[in-house]
């Protein structure tokens, strides 16, 4: 077995584990990075089809206000384009069918009120926690005692409205209402502007796409460094004494000063500590559950339904099709449209064989387009939580209890062990950019203790 003698060992090469690789590369740091899987990326994951279309199966979008990965976007010069949000979208409720333009669906008068309502109370709230501390907010353990759920049922009062925000509630956090704790709810939403910030295109979380897809950027980001990363690598060991750290896979093991680790916090118990970790980050790292989302792409020769004067967006209260997006690329001719399946209905959705679930989007989508639906180039459909080193997406959430008992103890260092990951990130937690923020903060905290 080999023994790597370096400064510090950073475990995870996702998007927080590359950007504190970055960020000590640039300050002439000693490190490696040690990856489980046989790629860097970690959620993201992008990929090119056998029709030739390039697709992200992990996270995709990026966002007007989400600083950090722009800065990257720009030192790459790697292209974007915006999300096509031209045309007519598409509401199904009740096998009726309407259309409607912009965010919110034109329902009926009083449940558009309720809608709106909603949305305008959760934004004001959201403004009031704390993102550094969302524990310390006077009303932290009222919020905390409950589910976003009940909160949805006490606040919301027509079953078309609650309806439409549970779908957006989804679409969110890849999970069900009732799973997530209101004061987590609105720690996210502040976390990433507002409620309607993350459900929006236009100046929201789904605005722009990266030409080449997210990994294609992260390569370019971690050329520099690639002979540091080891892929292939699970951690399995991480022991520590008063002066070192030293991380154990079955090839390898590093032996360093400090540990950045930057795994989701579930994952974190498959890591055998010695010492065995404090007992609240023990307990917070059984809380915290991974999202369920899977993303099913159609192909098409091209976007066909944009002649027929759709967007693309569909939402809907019959899965799997409750949420669709039309992420084709106008440099190509192919068509590129991506239906959203989450919470329940992914973990049911994915138990289905792959020519069963294939068929029963295309059968959807039928009803929505006309017959020129069934006629896909390519059909492929990714499903997180089968993957072995995420267990889910989009991140981890919060149940109810579990930020004001153990929040303090996410970004806590134990030792020479200091975590990072989007799930610790202040800002845009649970995306692409609170990842880099988390692994820039994790190496500054850490850099501090060194000197």
């Amino acid at each position: 077995m080999e023994t790597i003698q370096t400064d510090i060992v950073i475990i995870g090469a996702g998007y927080a584990g590359i950007a504190a690789a970055k960020q000590l590369y640039e300050e002439g740091k000693r490190f490696v990075v040690v990856e489980a899987r046989d790629r860097i990326g970690g959620r993201t994951h992008t990929q090119t089809l056998d029709c030739g279309a390039t697709i992200d199966v992990g996270a995709q979008w990026i966002g007007p206000t989400q600083h950090h990965i722009w800065k990257w976007v720009k030192e790459t010069n790697t292209e974007t384009y915006d999300t096509f949000d031209s045309g007519k979208n598409i509401l199904s409720w009740k096998n009726k069918i309407s259309t409607y333009k912009g965010t919110i669906p034109k329902i009926d008068p009083i449940a558009l009120i309720d809608l709106g309502l909603a949305i305008e109370k959760i934004n004001k709230l959201c403004k009031q926690i704390p993102l550094e501390a969302p524990w310390s907010h006077p009303k932290a353990k009222e919020y905390d005692a409950i589910t976003l759920h009940s909160w949805i049922e006490k606040n919301m009062f027509t079953k078309k409205a609650k309806h439409l925000f549970n779908i957006g509630v989804e679409t969110v956090f890849a999970a069900e209402s009732h799973e997530i704790s209101l004061l987590h709810a609105l720690f996210y939403c502040h976390s990433g502007d507002n409620m309607e910030a993350l459900i929006s295109i236009a100046n929201g979380a789904q605005q722009t796409l990266l030409k080449g897809g997210t990994h294609g950027m992260l390569q370019k980001v971690a050329l520099p460094f690639t002979d540091k990363i080891y892929l292939n690598n699970p951690v399995l060991k991480i022991v520590q004494d008063e002066n070192s750290v030293m991380v154990e896979t079955e090839n390898i093991i590093v032996k360093a000063k400090k540990c950045i680790a930057t795994l989701p916090p579930t994952l974190l118990s498959t890591i055998k500590f010695h010492p065995i970790l404090p007992q609240r980050k023990a307990q917070l790292i059984q809380r915290v559950p991974m999202g369920a989302a899977m993303k099913c792409f159609c192909i098409y020769e091209t976007p066909f339904w944009r002649k027929l004067g759709f967007s693309g967006q569909i939402v809907s209260d019959t899965s799997p099709v409750k949420v669709t997006f039309d992420c084709t690329d106008a440099a190509t001719d192919k068509g590129v449209l991506l239906v959203f399946v989450e919470g329940n209905n992914a973990r049911n959705f994915i138990e289905l064989p792959e020519a069963v679930r294939k068929e029963k989007v295309l059968s959807e989508l039928v009803k929505y387009f006309g017959s020129e639906a069934k006629n896909i180039i390519e059909y492929k459909d990714k499903c997180w939580t089968e993957e072995e080193y995420s267990r889910g997406c989009y991140a981890g959430n919060m149940p109810t209890g579990v930020l004001t008992q153990f929040g303090k103890s996410l970004r806590e260092p134990f030792m020479h062990v200091h975590f990072a990951g989007t799930e610790t990130a202040i800002r845009w937690n649970g995306y692409m950019d609170g990842a880099i923020e988390s692994g820039f903060r994790a190496v500054d905290e850490m850099l501090k203790t060194l000197s």
